[in-house]
This record gives C-alpha cells, sequence and structure tokens, in this order.
C-alpha cells in the first residue's frame, strides 16, 4: 500500500537545508517504492501535459518490466518525493530510440554502452512558490543529488560510456551546465504527447577532464570529489511473477499490447517465470 504521509512543504533556506538532511538517495528498494514512483510520474507529467490521463494514475512502459531497469528514488518520511529511471540498452533499445534513433545507432556503432536516463519527476508541491527544481538555483541541488546517484551506478557500477536522455528545451541550459552534449535536434515526442525534445548525452569518460578544463568547479566538487555509497546501490527490488502481472497486465496492460518480439525478450530475461501465469 502507498503511504499517505506527505512531507511539510518547504518555505525558507532553513527547512531546505532540514528537509534535504531528511531526505535518502538510493535505489528504490520495494514495491510500494516503485509503484509511489510510477504514480509521481504520471502526476507530474499530466501537469504538464507530457500523457494521458489514465484509470491506474500510473506512468511506466515494457522498459520497466527489465531486471537490468533501476528506478532511483529520493525519499523522505516512506514518500518518495523525486524519482529516475536508469534504462540500460537491450535488444528493446531505449526509450528514446523512437525520435532518436540515428542518433543512438551512431553512438552503438562506435561500441559505446550507453543507457538513457527517463521518468525524472519530482514532487513540486514540497515547494510552496510552485517553481519548477530545475529553474530553480536554490532547488535544483535536491535534483542534483538524485543525479549523482546515477551519475556514479553508471559509470562506477555498470562502467557504462554515454548517459543519453531526451528534455525538453527549457531545461536545456540545466544540462549544459552539467556537461551533456547535444546528440539530437529538436523534434516533437509522441512519448510526451508531442512535447518539443532535444536528444542530449555525457561521455562519462572524458566528463572529469571536460569538468577541469571549463573550470566547473561546482560541478566537480559535487560529481567527482567523492563516491556515492556503495550502500545506495544495493537491495535493488527485483520483481517477482505477481509484480510484473500487477504492473504489466492488470495496471497498465502493457504485456498484451507491446509486439510479440519484445514480450518474448522479457521473458527470455526471467527463464525461470511461468508466463502463462503472469499473462493468462
Amino acid at each position: 500500500m502507498i503511504a499517505n504521509l506527505t512531507p511539510k512543504p518547504v518555505t525558507n533556506t532553513i527547512d531546505l537545508q532540514n528537509f534535504i538532511s531528511k531526505i535518502e538517495y538510493r535505489v528504490a528498494r520495494t514495491i510500494d517504492e516503485l509503484e509511489q514512483s510510477y504514480k509521481l510520474v504520471y502526476k507530474e507529467y499530466l501537469k504538464r501535459n507530457y500523457t494521458e490521463e489514465n484509470k491506474n494514475l500510473l506512468r511506466l512502459s515494457e522498459f520497466n518490466a527489465l531486471p537490468q531497469t533501476t528506478t532511483f528514488v529520493a525519499s523522505a518520511y516512506e514518500t518518495v518525493i523525486a524519482t529516475a529511471t536508469v534504462i540500460i540498452d537491450s535488444p528493446l533499445g531505449l526509450p528514446m530510440d523512437k525520435i532518436y534513433n540515428k542518433e543512438l545507432t551512431k553512438l552503438r556503432n562506435n561500441k559505446k554502452k550507453i543507457c538513457e536516463i527517463s521518468m525524472l519527476s519530482s514532487n513540486n508541491e514540497l515547494f510552496q512558490d510552485g517553481v519548477s527544481l530545475l529553474l530553480n538555483s536554490k532547488k535544483m541541488f535536491f535534483v542534483f543529488l538524485l543525479f549523482k546517484n546515477m551519475f556514479d551506478y553508471i559509470r562506477n557500477i555498470l562502467n557504462f560510456d554515454d548517459i543519453c536522455i531526451t528534455i525538453n528545451p527549457k531545461h536545456d541550459t540545466t544540462y549544459d551546465f552539467l556537461l551533456f552534449k547535444n546528440l539530437g535536434e529538436l523534434k516533437p515526442y509522441d512519448q510526451a504527447n508531442g512535447a518539443p525534445a532535444i536528444a542530449k548525452h555525457l561521455n562519462l569518460k572524458s566528463s572529469k577532464d571536460e569538468c577541469l578544463k571549463q573550470k566547473r568547479s561546482g560541478v566537480y566538487k559535487m560529481f567527482f570529489a567523492k563516491n556515492t555509497n556503495p550502500e545506495n546501490f544495493n537491495q535493488k527490488v527485483n520483481l517477482t511473477p505477481k509484480d510484473l502481472n500487477y504492473f504489466f497486465v492488470k495496471k497498465s496492460n502493457i504485456f498484451k499490447t507491446i509486439s510479440s518480439d519484445k514480450l518474448e525478450y522479457i521473458k527470455s530475461c526471467y527463464p525461470n517465470y511461468d508466463f502463462s501465469k503472469i499473462v493468462p
């Protein structure tokens, strides 16, 4: 059952500092945290018209069914207040392949190990002025700490080459600050209800040197001076047959609507599961 506790709104700098000290940044460890994450993404995307309404109030895709997909959360008072998901390249591709396949294929052809950060959302109701976290420097720190966890996971645990992402153009300056480079031109993104999108990527092998070269002392201090505690990556939730049925049949019907090839690949990721009971 999803927690009903809601953190008290942050109203000033002192409150913000105290609140941030209570937040855990780590991988999602329970099914409840996954559902809270999918619900938060749906709620925030719906506000921005990035998704259509649905009766289950969740936003997820077939990529969330893959065991290698990892959802990260910022959690306080048993409530997920921010989330993002790391999706590893696979035979299913990446979500952004729908409009940036050519650009991603170029990275793949250069033998790059790539992943996508997707489903980034934060609970803006925590802040009474209602300004997006990514548009307010005092609040970006909150999101950057979540990024730091994913950055170290992808760079140090997965040992990947590039992080890819699609963003709304209004966030372009933020990602340029984080040393992301343009990967693809502006396009409408059907997966976000036709909202404009820009593809960007971060080369993890050169990012540290680039950070020093550009004298980004703040970025260096946050992302390179100290590594994330490896315990933050432990106890990642594993989907059981019951969980797969709950999220991808009962709550979303994804397994009954995706192509047979995609479903067969997902089945191959769970060789010990009886899918005749998961997808009746």
